[in-house]
């Protein structure tokens, strides 16, 4: 028996082990703080120490610039007298702790980062508990800004402190495979795993883009950059994937190129292209200068697929050389009235994720906060805080906290109850509190361990504080009040849960099929944003990838998930045929009949993509132009390009309407 445990044991151990490592740069920050807070204002002022830890430990990893860090710890500055303002009267209270979750939760979070607004809103909610006069708020602005000066010192000091070997980007990952790809399919080797691995890394470059989002531009210069790349790599996934034949070298010539464009794409995978910098990036310039040559001395499909890489590429290379004195132009900038539009009006709406989440957010704020200010209750404020911990954007993670948090709670007072006769000196409260703090940074957070040891420490703190046992008894009775009040919010209040919103993330995927249908015969006559399809292209993804996330959640039968996952690929082929329609429709100019030709064929397809949302149970678009007595046609004579792209997507939307249609008669 001991033959079988001993492995196991050392597993776990290996993994606490590992967790404490992780978190070692947190639990220190927080000790230093905790002690120093507890010297310099006072016990009664430790919970400053919780929020703080809480900013340094979500951007420690991240890469921020001094100005940026700045920016972020001003935020929490301003929170906290917000919070003191919430504590003057009820009507402030009322009001601030409506609008602040609603303004925060809209700005930081999204169904793509669901806990973006966590770390501002807990500072906001946590610093009204205790009611301050004015000079309990002087001192504890003071230690609130001692932490935020800790935090910008520490994680500007950290990359320096704890030097790491960088792992490689996205882009040089994508590269190397990409040559590994075309290299192992011109000998006839099997790609299919690296297949996978290429739309993995496809998707995750979107997000990264994502991440580089701009006030006045839909990305920064460096978002722009890996928009653009993220673009390259799409379509040359789709023709691996979809139309390898198109890549298929016809004579020993085109073998030859097709080998050294495998080598080149790893030799590019080997260095930092992106950077700018003309010492790594000359001799890559100057080889794929070299290959588009060879490349364009020919005009079959093959030579001309191949001489389309290279100049995107040679773009990208050549952009990548600007960022200092910035790539971004006017096509990149946002209009005011969109910016106002995107960030704010287009998610106040009732079926949004962030419109949710505010509302149910907003009343536990408000009712929780009312409670602690009208009734005065010793400890009050733990059943707001309970209740903030519990409440999360899906109805399966609050549902599972609640759990956790009660069981733990529950085995933390015992236990708690059982060490503090053990524990009558000051002195030893703190030093066991340390000890508690590293145990409670080093678990898992959510978990029934975690909830104990937060527990024990909160408990800890507030004996030493007060040197009465009763609280303990009054602890376990919030936890039950909150967790009974977030089950009927989350149950009643316009809940959300992960297949509701999997419903909704399919729904967006194919309102976004028609918004992009909308951009293509805007193109027909106007000129093309590059800010508008940037952003289009990205959230698609985004939403894309969301969807291939929570389908094994939102789907238990493995025959559906098989029926939807066929969906996903085939509007990922779709998307990718009309996002290269919008470049071809871009760089010429056409004649009446052909911009005819156009519309109706968009029209019909957007009567098509109707009726298979019709049959999928979906909300249908409201505004579609009549399409009777309308020709369709799926070529535009002397574009064969164009033209082909149109027959692929027809094609696709054919494949799709009778999959749906299939399934909708058997139902």
């Amino acid at each position: 028996m001991n033959q079988v445990r001993l492995p196991q044991f050392h597993d776990r151990a290996d993994s606490i082990r590992g967790q404490f490592i992780q978190a070692l740069p947190v639990i220190v920050y927080f000790l230093i703080m905790f002690y120093s807070v507890i010297l310099l204002f006072g016990m009664q002022y430790t919970l400053v120490v919780s929020l703080g830890t809480l900013v340094f430990q979500v951007n420690y990893k991240k890469k921020h610039t001094p100005l940026s860090l700045t920016l972020l710890l001003l935020q929490q500055l301003f929170l906290t007298v917000l919070a003191y303002v919430a504590t003057w009267n009820i009507v402030l209270c009322l009001l601030l702790n409506l609008t602040v979750p609603f303004w925060l939760i809209f700005s930081k979070s999204s169904a793509f980062n669901q806990l973006g607004y966590f770390s501002t809103l807990m500072t906001f909610s946590f610093l009204q508990f205790i009611p301050l006069d004015w000079k309990g708020f002087i001192v504890q602005f003071e230690a609130m800004s001692l932490c935020c000066i800790s935090v910008l010192i520490a994680v500007l000091l950290y990359p320096r402190l704890c030097r790491k070997k960088k792992g490689i980007c996205t882009e040089r990952q994508v590269m190397r495979l990409l040559g590994n790809i075309f290299e192992k399919s011109l000998n006839g080797e099997e790609v299919e795993a690296d297949l996978k691995q290429l739309f993995c890394l496809q998707r995750q470059l979107y997000q990264e883009a994502d991440q580089k989002r701009a006030r006045r531009h839909v990305v920064t210069s460096k978002g722009k950059l890996q928009y653009m790349f993220a673009l390259m790599i799409q379509r040359t996934t789709y023709l691996i994937s979809t139309q390898s034949h198109i890549l298929t070298p016809a004579d020993e010539e085109s073998r030859q190129l097709a080998l050294c464009m495998a080598q080149y794409m790893k030799n590019a995978g080997n260095i930092d292209f992106l950077s700018g910098d003309s010492a790594q990036t000359g001799n890559l310039k100057k080889e794929g200068k070299r290959m588009l040559y060879r490349a364009e001395k020919k005009r079959d499909i093959f030579h001309r697929h191949v001489a389309n890489f290279f100049r995107m590429f040679l773009f990208i290379l050549n952009q990548s050389a600007r960022q200092e004195e910035g790539i971004l132009d006017e096509h990149w900038e946002v209009p005011v009235k969109d910016r106002i539009w995107e960030r704010v009006f287009s998610r106040m709406h009732p079926d949004t994720f962030e419109m949710r989440f505010a509302l149910r957010m907003s009343v536990v704020m408000m009712t929780g906060m009312a409670f602690n200010m009208l009734f005065d209750e010793s400890h009050s404020y733990w059943f707001v805080m309970n209740a903030f911990l519990l409440l999360r954007p899906m109805y399966e993670d609050s549902n599972y906290r609640m759990r956790t948090r009660f069981f733990g709670t529950a085995a933390g007072c015992v236990i708690l109850i059982m060490i503090l006769p053990f524990c009558q000196s000051a002195a030893s409260h703190l030093i066991l509190a340390g000890i508690l703090v590293v145990c409670m940074y080093t678990a898992t957070p959510g978990t029934v361990i975690h909830a104990f040891f937060v527990t024990c420490f909160a408990l800890m703190m507030t004996t030493l504080a007060m040197g009465d046992t009763s609280v303990v008894l009054l602890r376990m009775i919030y936890v039950i009040a909150a967790v009974l009040f977030v089950l009927v919010v989350n149950r009643f209040f316009f809940p959300t849960s992960m297949g509701s919103q999997f419903r909704y993330n399919f729904q967006m995927l194919f309102h976004m099929h028609h918004m992009y249908l909308g951009i293509l015969k805007d193109c027909l006559t106007n000129s093309l944003d590059y800010w508008r399809i940037c952003d289009a292209q990205i959230q698609y993804h985004m939403v894309h990838a969301q969807i291939r996330k929570e389908l094994p959640e939102a789907e238990k039968s493995e025959q559906e998930r098989a029926y939807f996952q066929k969906i996903l690929e085939i509007t990922w082929c779709m998307a990718s045929e009309i996002q290269q329609m919008f470049f071809q429709v871009k760089n010429r100019r056409r004649d009446t009949k052909a911009r005819e030709i156009m519309e109706h064929y968009i029209y019909y397809t957007d009567y098509v993509l109707n009726q298979i949302q019709e049959m999928l149970h979906l909300k249908k678009e409201k505004k579609l132009t009549d399409i009777e007595g309308m020709k369709y046609q799926r070529y535009i004579t002397g574009e064969p390009e164009l033209s082909s792209l149109m027959v692929q997507y027809a094609r696709n939307l054919s494949r799709l309407y009778i999959l749906v249609l299939r399934r909708f008669k058997t139902t």
